[in-house]
C-alpha cells in the first residue's frame, strides 16, 4: 500500500516537473516567435525602402550615362578644333567630363551597394519566414504536449491500462481538437471577421458621409453596410452548422448530406450533383455517419475553394460490409507527381482520418482535368444481420 503511494506522488511530481518545463519552453520559443516576427517586419519596412532608394538610384546612374556621352561628344569636337575654341573652354569641357565620369562612378557603385543590400535582405527575409513558420509550428506541437500532460493525459490513464495504448489515443484526440479549432479560427478570421471589420470603416465612412454629402448616399452606403451584414451573419450561420450538423443524429447520413449540399450549391453557386445507391435506408454506427460526413464535406469545400470547377459530383454506394464515396470536380486539377497543391494539408488529414478508420483513400488529379477521391470504408456486421443474409 506503502508502495503504491509512493509511486503515485513520485509519478505526480514527475508530471508537474514535466509541465512545468514545457511551458517554461512554450513561453521562451513564443519570445523567440515574437523577436523574429519584429525582426523580420523592421526588415520588410527597410527592404521597402531599399527598393525605392535602387529605383532612384538606376534612374540617376542613367541621367549619368546620358551627360557622360554628352560630354565625350564635346571633348571631340573640342579635340578637333582647337582653333574654334579657347584654352579656358577646352580646360571646363575637360574638367565637366571628368566630373560628370566621377559621379557616374560614384553613382554605379552606390547602385551595386544598394542592389546588393536589397538582394541580402530579400533573403534575410526569406530565411527570417522560414525561421517563423517552424517556431510557430513548435509552438503549436507544445501546446499539444501542454494540454495532453495537463488535462487529457490524466483522464485516459484511469481508462486506459496500456501506456502506448493510452499515449496514442491521447495524441489523436488533442490533435484532431487543435485542428479543427485551427480550421475554424481561419474561417471566422477570413469570413466574419473581415466583414465586420469591413462594416466598421464604413460606418466612419458613412457618418462623414451623413455629413457632407446628399442623404442618398448615406442611405446608398447603410443599404450596403446592410448586405454586409446579411452576408457575415449567412457565414456565421454555416459555420455553426459545419461544426455539428444537428440533422444528421435526427435524420440520417444521406438527408444530411442532401441538405448540406444543397447548401453548398446556393452559397458558392457551383453545381453539385449528389447520388447514392444500395441499402441507404439502414443507420450506420454514429461515429462512422460523423466520419463519412466529414470526409465528403472536406472534399467538396476544398474543390468548391480551391478547384475553380464548375461541377462537383459526390456518389456514395452502401454495399454488404463497405460503404464507397466518389467526389469528383471539372477543376484545375493539380500535379499529384510534384504535389503543387494549395491545400494539400486538408488532403493529408482525409487520408490520416481515412487510414484511422482502415479505410482506403486514393485521389487523382491532372492540371485543367479536375481532381477524383475515392474512399473506401469497411463496415461492421453483428451477428443477427449475418445470419439473416
Amino acid at each position: 500500500m506503502t508502495t503504491r503511494k509512493m509511486d503515485k506522488q513520485t509519478l505526480d511530481e514527475v508530471m508537474n516537473n514535466m509541465i512545468t518545463t514545457v511551458i517554461d519552453s512554450k513561453s521562451q520559443v513564443f519570445d523567440i516567435v515574437e523577436d523574429t516576427r519584429s525582426e523580420y517586419e523592421r526588415l520588410r519596412i527597410e527592404l521597402e525602402e531599399v527598393k525605392v532608394q535602387v529605383v532612384e538610384k538606376i534612374e540617376n546612374t542613367a541621367r549619368l550615362d546620358n551627360l557622360v556621352r554628352a560630354a565625350r561628344q564635346k571633348l571631340m569636337e573640342v579635340d578637333g578644333d582647337f582653333k574654334r575654341y579657347t584654352e579656358s573652354q577646352v580646360k571646363d569641357a575637360y574638367e565637366m567630363a571628368q566630373n560628370i565620369q566621377e559621379q557616374h562612378i560614384l553613382s554605379l557603385k552606390e547602385e551595386k551597394v544598394l542592389i546588393h543590400r536589397r538582394n541580402e535582405l530579400e533573403r534575410r527575409l526569406q530565411t527570417l519566414l522560414e525561421q517563423l513558420r517552424r517556431a510557430e509550428l513548435l509552438v503549436a506541437r507544445i501546446s499539444i504536449i501542454l494540454n495532453y500532460l495537463k488535462t487529457d493525459f490524466q483522464q485516459v490513464s484511469q481508462m486506459l491500462e496500456d501506456a502506448k495504448q493510452k499515449q496514442a489515443f491521447g495524441f489523436q484526440l488533442i490533435q484532431a481538437q487543435e485542428e479543427e479549432r485551427l480550421k475554424l479560427s481561419r474561417e471566422i478570421h477570413d469570413g466574419p471577421a473581415q466583414m465586420l471589420a469591413n462594416i466598421l470603416m464604413r460606418s466612419d465612412f458613412l457618418i462623414k458621409t451623413y455629413r457632407q454629402r446628399p442623404e442618398e448616399d448615406a442611405i446608398k452606403e447603410l443599404r450596403d453596410m446592410k448586405e454586409q451584414v446579411r452576408s457575415a451573419l449567412g457565414e456565421v450561420r454555416r459555420i455553426i452548422y459545419d461544426l455539428r450538423p444537428m440533422a444528421l443524429d435526427d435524420l440520417g447520413l444521406i438527408p444530411t448530406l442532401s441538405k448540406y449540399l444543397k447548401s453548398l450549391e446556393d452559397y458558392n453557386h457551383i453545381s453539385i450533383q449528389f447520388d447514392y445507391c444500395g441499402n441507404n435506408e439502414r443507420r450506420l454506427d454514429t461515429k462512422l455517419e460523423v466520419a463519412i460526413f466529414r470526409l465528403i464535406q472536406e472534399a467538396v469545400q476544398n474543390a468548391c475553394k480551391h478547384a475553380n470547377p464548375s461541377t462537383v459530383i459526390v456518389k456514395i454506394e452502401f454495399l454488404r460490409n463497405k460503404i464507397n464515396v466518389l467526389v469528383r470536380d471539372d477543376g484545375v486539377g493539380f500535379n499529384i507527381e510534384s504535389g503543387e497543391k494549395e491545400n494539400s494539408f486538408g488532403l493529408v488529414g482525409m487520408k490520416e482520418r481515412v487510414e484511422l478508420l482502415n479505410g482506403d483513400f486514393k485521389i487523382d488529379s491532372k492540371l485543367n482535368f479536375g481532381t477524383t477521391i475515392r474512399i473506401t470504408l469497411e463496415i461492421e456486421i453483428d451477428a443477427e444481420q449475418k445470419v439473416e443474409v
